[in-house]
Formats: C-alpha cells, sequence, structure tokens
C-alpha cells in the first residue's frame, strides 16, 4: 500500500486540525479530502510503500496511525511542527541512508524548508483501487541495501499473513520481477518437488534472504526447462548475476487463501 503526502494551506489546516484529528482515527479518506477541498491543497506527493513505513518509524511523536484491516496509513504535522519532521528526512533521506528506497520523501524532504510555517502535512494511505487489481505469482529481487532498511516491515507482514500487503512492498522496491501464470508458476513448483525437494520450500518460506541467494539461483537454474519457463530462464541468465538479492515468492493461491479464511 502506497500513500499521498498532502501539504495544506496554514490557515485551512488549522481550521481543520481538531477535526481532522478526529477523522483521522476512522473516517474513509476520500471525506477527508473533500472536507479539505481541493483548492486549500498546494501539492500531493506520492509515497511508496517502504517510504511511508520508515517515515512513520522515525516520527512516533506524531502519532501515525497504521496497520489493521482498514489499511490505514496516516499521519498529520502542523504548520508549526514542520522543523521535527524535516531535522528527520535531513538526517536519514539527503544523508544518503534512505537512498535504495527514496523516491517521494526526496520530494518531500526539498519542499519542507519552502513550507515551513505556511503548510501542514497530511499523509493519506491510497485508494483501495490496487486491493482489486487481477493478482499475479512473481518472484522479486530484492536489493541488499533495500533489504536491509525495510527487512523489519518484510517480517511484519510476513507474521501477520499479510500477503497482498507484502507484495506490494516486494514490488514497490523490487530490482526486477518475473511473473508467471498459474500454470507456470505450479510447473516450476513440481520441478523443484520432483527434482530439489529442500529448493521446494522456499515456496512456501517466502521471503528468502540474500546469505541464501547464491544457492536458491543456482537450483533453480538446474531445475526449470527454459522452454517451459521461458521469462525464468531469461532473468536467470539476464539479471541474476547483477547482484546478491532477497527473495519474495508470491503465491496468489495462498492470498486468496488467506483472504477468505479471514473473512469467514
Amino acid at each position: 500500500m502506497r500513500s499521498h503526502a498532502y501539504l495544506i494551506r496554514s490557515e485551512r489546516y488549522y481550521d481543520l486540525e481538531d477535526r481532522l484529528q478526529q477523522m483521522l482515527q476512522g473516517a474513509p479518506r476520500d471525506q477527508i479530502l473533500a472536507l479539505i477541498g481541493q483548492q486549500h491543497i498546494v501539492n500531493k506527493i506520492e509515497l511508496m510503500s517502504g517510504e511511508w513505513r520508515l517515515l512513520f518509524a522515525i516520527n512516533e511523536p506524531y502519532k501515525p496511525i497504521f496497520g489493521g484491516r482498514k489499511r490505514f496509513a496516516r499521519m498529520m504535522v502542523a504548520p508549526d511542527q514542520l522543523a521535527g519532521l524535516f531535522s528527520g528526512l535531513w538526517r536519514h533521506e539527503l544523508h544518503d541512508r534512505w537512498r535504495p528506497i527514496a523516491y517521494g520523501l526526496t520530494t518531500l524532504t526539498l519542499a519542507m524548508p519552502l513550507a515551513s510555517g505556511l503548510l501542514g502535512v497530511l499523509i493519506l494511505e491510497e485508494n483501495e483501487d490496487w486491493l482489486y487489481q487481477p493478482p499475479v505469482n512473481e518472484l522479486s529481487a530484492i536489493g541488499i541495501d533495500t533489504f536491509r532498511l525495510l527487512e523489519p516491515h518484510y517480517r511484519a507482514l510476513l507474521e501477520q499473513e499479510d500477503y497482498l500487503g507484502l507484495a506490494r512492498l516486494a514490488t514497490d522496491h523490487a530490482d526486477s520481477t518475473v511473473e508467471f501464470s498459474t500454470t507456470r508458476w505450479l510447473s516450476l513448483r513440481q520441478a523443484c518437488l520432483e527434482q530439489d525437494p529442500e529448493l521446494a520450500k522456499v515456496f512456501d518460506r517466502r521471503l528468502i534472504g540474500p546469505d541464501e541467494y547464491e544457492g536458491i539461483i543456482k537450483g533453480l537454474g538446474e531445475v526449470i526447462d527454459p522452454e517451459e519457463q521461458p521469462s525464468l530462464d531469461s532473468w536467470l541468465r539476464v539479471h541474476a548475476p547483477r547482484g546478491r538479492y532477497a527473495l519474495y515468492f508470491r503465491d496468489i493461491r495462498v492470498e486468496r487463501l488467506v483472504q477468505v479464511s479471514k473473512a469467514s
């Protein structure tokens, strides 16, 4: 799940501050935005799935709201409190600590000195359209630096069995991704079971750290039929040798089973 940082004119922010704080706990995002009014929003900056998680982690004094079945990612920062937000962004983002995952954060960081005292910041989760996109089986390769930054968040989502959220986080910050039809995914899994049962366990583990990368890549190369798995074969030859990655194995059957289980 991604989010957006809305830069709101200070006079409008202060007029609505108390109401917004109350609404942030449970009101629909569209209702919050309608209350503010588009004419009072100076800018809207998209934050990728990992960006807002890192931002929230260092800004607990602003009482961010996130997680849970409602899939919220919300935080308010008043115009007279921007100095603290900017200080944290400066230390972590502009000093390259967050460079592997920084996209919208860079824009937000550079906007802060100009906005101080003039604008308030409201962060809201994106709309739910992403939840209804057709899911695909995927193998995502995540760079080592990115994995080190986001590993606690990957692990937390895995423990919560929030596989939709985990897939979004993995693909948002992956260096490369291989997509599989259901037929090819099941064929790959079966080939691993028959030829290398130990390798087949990665499908159930889902998230694999970089320290196991070379062995898994070697194993996949030995079990696949290039004619049956042309996309994976191409990725193994072209992309896999470029580095050492963490891997996320996305199985949409598991996602569906968990969704049905939680809904019942």
